[in-house]
């Protein structure tokens, strides 16, 4: 049996290795810059071009080190002419003379994997061939599946799924565990936020894990930096507008509260944060109040609340426009 593409291939490559071999010949002459004349320029661009017309029957036989295959061409493509390669430095020289040695071996090694491939195919029969070619399409396709980027792109979104949701649902591992470190907040809001994608009102375990969706104490975003204060939530449950939009009482249900303080010269703003036991009941605690204050307009400008899953923030105070800043640029809500 005889294949006219592993013959071309063979003949191609074979004839290749002869002239790289004379490639170099001409290399070591620009180096030493002997008998540089017009006819050997011209002698060394014909071989150029015969190198360049050979290399892709080369470059298809070749089953691995295609990066290295690919400089035979890439040296005769920065081999200008002998006056140029003349005229390289000696880091550049050098590089060019250590891939002109890996593409050599490796030219040699292809004539002989070509030669060997001949002699099996000279002692087959069509059909044996015709069934080996099979076998080997049906590999390099298994093959490009396991290396597609798209596998490997499958894979990481299911690792990352199951990281996340996965270990969460069937219970082999606690998301909310990671909360109480602060070192581990940030990648425990990144799995927060892909659990969501299934459970939406997946409540924050905690106030300062939820910090994360405003702006950070250090940010130029404040008006003045936040003063914790050690006030009781009981105190801010008392005002009227809470008790009679009737949110006091599920607001009393916080398994976490904070009270902070900003000021701006003779101005302050108090920021109440209640962490709820469940969403709903923060979703209870802003269709309240929205309800509350639609009827009763001039609230808004000494109230206002916002909400993140189960966490709730009023901000009050006397300056209308210090609240408005702090609901704008700290909490990003209009």
């Amino acid at each position: 049996m005889v294949d006219p593409e592993v013959e071309r291939q063979y003949a191609d490559t074979k004839e290749l290795l002869v002239l790289w071999q004379e490639f170099y010949e001409y290399f070591e002459m620009a180096k030493k810059g002997e008998n540089l004349t017009p006819d050997k320029e011209e002698a060394f661009l014909d071989l150029k071009s015969k190198i360049a017309m050979l290399h892709d029957s080369f470059m298809d036989a070749l089953t691995h080190d295609q990066n290295i295959g690919q400089n035979v061409l890439d040296i005769v493509t920065r081999s200008i002419s002998l006056k140029h390669l003349n005229r390289q430095n000696i880091a550049d020289i050098k590089k060019m003379e250590i891939e002109w040695h890996e593409s050599y071996l490796l030219l040699n090694e292809t004539v002989a994997m070509l030669e060997e491939k001949r002699q099996q195919l000279a002692s087959m029969s069509e059909a044996q061939y015709r069934a080996q070619k099979a076998a080997g399409l049906a590999q390099q396709r298994v093959h490009a599946i396991l290396t597609s980027i798209y596998l490997k792109i499958a894979i990481i979104l299911v690792a990352v799924a199951f990281g996340t949701v996965g270990v969460q649902v069937l219970g082999i591992f606690d998301w909310n565990s990671l909360a109480n470190y602060p070192i581990f907040h940030s990648p425990y809001r990144v799995g927060k936020k892909i659990y969501r994608a299934i459970n939406p009102n997946s409540p924050w375990p905690n106030i300062a894990v939820a910090d994360g969706d405003r702006a950070a104490p250090s940010s130029t975003r404040w008006i003045g930096k936040p003063e914790v204060k050690s006030d009781p939530k009981d105190n801010v449950l008392k005002l009227e507008p809470l008790k009679a939009s009737g949110i006091a009482g599920i607001l009393n249900k916080a398994t976490e509260y904070r009270k902070e303080e900003v000021t701006q010269k003779f101005d302050k703003a108090e920021i109440h944060t209640f962490l709820l036991p469940q969403t709903s009941d923060a979703l209870a605690v802003e269709q309240k109040w929205n309800d509350y204050v639609s009827k009763n307009r001039q609230l808004e400008s000494k109230f206002r609340i916002v909400r993140n899953v189960n966490v709730i923030t009023i901000i009050t105070g006397t300056n209308d426009g210090l609240i408005n800043d702090i609901k704008v640029k700290v909490y990003d809500q209009l």
